[in-house]
């Protein structure tokens, strides 16, 4: 059934902003249009290097801090001992105060996996953030991490759209009572050039990337597409407000593949199956 931007998974806006590679003026200018538009969930991260132009721009918009859901996210240089927490402190600052989501961006070395996990867990103790999540982890990382944070991640936050197969972590994550956020969720446009997407737009009278969000978000998953424009910001508002069939769906994900990521560090090598 249609959704609203505001239906939420575990708490999280089920349609935001994504803001990289956005900084500067043109960072804050974005925020501003999709505030504007009706959007409350804005993503950034230590790693963008605009969580100041986040807390401007939240601060300049006039809305209740109370009525936007704010994530930002441990650089991977950060996440060890004599870091973590000072970066942290540092975010918090750079938005005017706590975040409502904080995750770990990228998986910690095996070595330091724990630590870093209960590190995280431990800002959630001294307020710096409403509620905890990872990044990029994988089906038997957000295992790991559940058992190491009394069950406290809320969200994995991971490349997900049509040409990517994510249906296995996706069904671990329901299990563990996670929700997933998908990051480049029209990965960069290429997931609104096949010829099945293009098939469904058609028989929907939609956009195609309106058909990609929906799918996404209609598999119960969070979608932050970043856009400059407003025209695509209310196209994007638009994929919440119609259902696509089960067989439209399914046509939708067969295109997926274990090749299809768009994002894949040379340091995910090999751990993608973990």
């Amino acid at each position: 059934m249609p959704v609203s931007a505001m239906d939420r998974r575990n708490g999280i806006p089920v349609l935001g902003l994504g803001t990289y590679p956005l900084r500067g003026g043109e960072a804050q200018s974005a925020i501003a249009m999709a505030l504007d538009c009706g959007i409350r969930h804005i993503d950034t991260a230590q790693m963008y290097g605009n969580e100041a132009d986040t807390g401007r721009a939240v601060v300049a918009s006039g809305i209740a801090r109370s009525e936007l859901y704010v994530v930002t996210k441990v650089d991977p240089g950060n996440a060890g001992k004599d870091r973590f927490a000072s970066s942290v402190a540092r975010s918090m600052d750079d938005l005017g105060g706590p975040a409502d989501l904080l995750l770990i961006h990228w998986p910690p070395p095996a070595a330091d996996f724990d630590a870093a996990l209960e590190r995280l867990a431990k800002e959630k103790q001294k307020g710096m953030a409403r509620a905890i999540g990872v990044s990029n982890f994988t089906a038997a990382m957000m295992r790991r991490a559940q058992v190491l944070t009394g069950g406290a991640i809320i969200c994995n936050q991971v490349e997900f759209h049509p040409l990517l197969d994510q249906s296995g972590l996706l069904a671990e994550a329901g299990k563990l009572g996670i929700a997933l956020t998908a990051y480049s969720p029209l990965a960069r446009g290429r997931a609104l050039k096949p010829a099945a997407v293009q098939e469904v737009a058609r028989r929907v009278a939609r956009a195609a990337s309106e058909v990609v969000l929906r799918w996404i978000v209609q598999q119960g998953v969070v979608a932050i597409p970043m856009t400059t424009k407003r025209a695509n910001a209310l196209s994007n508002l638009r994929a919440l407000d119609f259902e696509l069939s089960g067989s439209d769906m399914a046509l939708l994900s067969a295109i997926g593949t274990n090749q299809g990521r768009t994002i894949n560090p040379t340091w995910m090598a090999g751990r993608w199956e973990d």
